[in-house]
C-alpha cells in the first residue's frame, strides 16, 4: 500500500492564513471593547467609593471636605484668627487638599496619619532622611482608588525641564467640581474664555462668581448648600491626561498636572465652563498670546476621560453617571453649580 504524504498547497495555506486574519480582525475590536467596558466599570466603582467617602466625611464633620486648605491673601485660611501656641506654628499654615481628607473614609487611615498638616516640607522627606525629594515621601504615595484604568501614563507626574525631579508627585485622576471654574487660581475678572475658532465664535461662557460648585479653596460646603438638588449637582469627575498640542506647544505637559497631595487649584478641582473632553486646538501657536493663555487655563480646568464619547461623574447624591461630551453647555454649566437656581437633570 502507498501512503499519500502530500501537505497543504501554497494556495490552501494562504487561504487558511487569510481566514485566520479575518477572524482576528473581527475578534480584536470585540476584545478591546470588552476590556474598555471592564475599565469603565472599575472607574465607575472608584467614583462610587469616592462619592461615598464624601458623604461619610459629611456625616462626620457636617460638611464635605475643603477643595483645598492653603493660606494666601486672597483666600484667608479659616484658622487665620486662632492664636499661635507658644513656640508653635500659626494654625493658618495647616494645609491639605480634597483627597487628604477622604483618606480615612477609603480605608487609608494609616496613610492619613503620616500627613503633616502643619509643616508642608515634612511631607517631602522620607523616613530617616534629611534632604527633600530623596525617597519614600508622602507626595509619591499611590492610592489605587484615585486612578482610572483607562487614563494614559504612569502613576506619577511627567515634568518639564524646568520642573522638580521626575516622578515625585502621585497624579490623581478624579477631581472635585468647583462649579464653572476651578482654575485659573486667583483670577476673578473672567470665568471662561474657551474659543476654538477665534476670533469667529465664542463659547457661551456663563457669568457669575467663581467657585459656585461644591468645592473651593479654604471653605467647605454641605448638602444644605446644594439648593439646586443633590441629584442635579456634580460632586466629582475625571480629568483626561492626553493632549498632544498641550505637550508639544505650551512648553508644559498635561501629565505634570494633578499633583494629588500638593494642594493647588489645578490639582484639586475643575469646572464645567470648559467643554467636556476639551483639548487645545491645533492652531494654538498662531493665536494671540492672551488667547493662548486663556485656552491653556481652560485646558487645566477641563473635565474629561479616555472613555469613548464622554466622562463619568459622581453627583452630590452619591450616584454615578456618564455624561456625553455632546452635552449642552447650558445643561453642563447648570450641573456644575450648587445653588444658581438653574434647571438641569441627571444625564446618562
Amino acid at each position: 500500500m502507498r501512503r499519500d504524504d502530500r501537505g497543504f498547497t501554497l494556495v490552501e495555506l494562504l487561504v487558511v492564513i487569510a481566514i485566520i486574519g479575518i477572524l482576528v480582525g473581527l475578534l480584536l475590536p470585540a476584545v478591546q471593547a470588552a476590556r474598555e467596558a471592564a475599565r469603565r466599570m472599575q472607574c465607575s466603582n472608584n467614583l462610587k467609593q469616592l462619592g461615598l467617602a464624601m458623604h461619610m466625611h459629611h456625616d462626620t464633620h457636617n460638611k464635605f471636605p475643603y477643595g483645598m486648605l492653603r493660606h494666601t491673601t486672597n483666600f484667608p485660611h479659616p484658622d487665620v484668627n486662632l492664636p499661635t501656641p507658644p513656640g508653635g506654628i500659626p494654625p493658618r499654615d495647616r494645609r491639605y487638599a480634597i483627597w487628604h481628607q477622604a483618606l480615612p473614609f477609603i480605608e487609608q487611615g494609616n496613610l492619613y496619619a503620616r500627613w503633616d498638616q502643619m509643616v508642608f516640607d515634612n511631607n517631602k522627606i522620607g523616613p530617616g532622611e534629611t534632604a527633600l525629594w530623596t525617597g519614600d515621601y508622602f507626595m509619591k504615595q499611590v492610592v489605587p482608588t484615585l486612578i482610572c484604568p483607562s487614563n494614559p501614563g504612569g502613576n506619577w507626574n511627567e515634568p518639564t525641564a524646568w520642573d522638580t525631579p521626575p516622578e515625585i508627585y502621585f497624579r490623581n485622576h478624579y477631581f472635585g467640581c468647583a462649579g464653572y471654574v476651578g482654575y485659573p487660581r486667583d483670577k476673578t475678572d473672567r470665568t471662561c474664555l474657551f474659543n476654538p475658532t477665534y476670533p469667529v465664535t465664542a463659547y457661551p461662557s456663563p457669568g457669575g462668581a467663581l467657585s459656585n460648585g461644591l468645592f473651593t479653596r479654604c471653605k467647605r460646603y454641605g448638602i444644605r448648600d446644594a439648593t439646586d438638588g443633590t441629584s442635579n449637582t456634580l460632586m466629582l469627575g475625571e480629568r483626561m491626561y492626553q493632549d498632544v498640542i498641550f505637550d508639544t506647544v505650551t512648553g508644559d505637559k498635561i501629565r505634570d498636572w494633578g499633583w494629588c497631595w500638593f494642594g493647588a487649584e489645578g490639582d484639586s478641582f475643575l469646572g464645567t465652563a470648559t467643554p467636556l473632553n476639551f483639548v487645545l486646538p491645533a492652531n494654538l501657536a498662531s493665536l494671540p498670546g492672551a488667547v493662548g493663555q486663556a485656552l491653556f487655563d481652560d485646558r487645566i480646568n477641563a473635565f474629561g476621560s479616555m472613555h469613548t464619547g464622554g466622562a463619568q461623574f459622581a453627583y452630590a447624591d452619591g450616584s454615578v453617571h456618564f455624561i456625553s461630551q455632546s452635552v449642552s453647555p447650558i445643561t453642563y454649566n447648570a450641573l456644575g453649580t450648587r445653588s444658581n437656581g438653574e434647571v438641569a437633570t441627571s444625564l446618562e
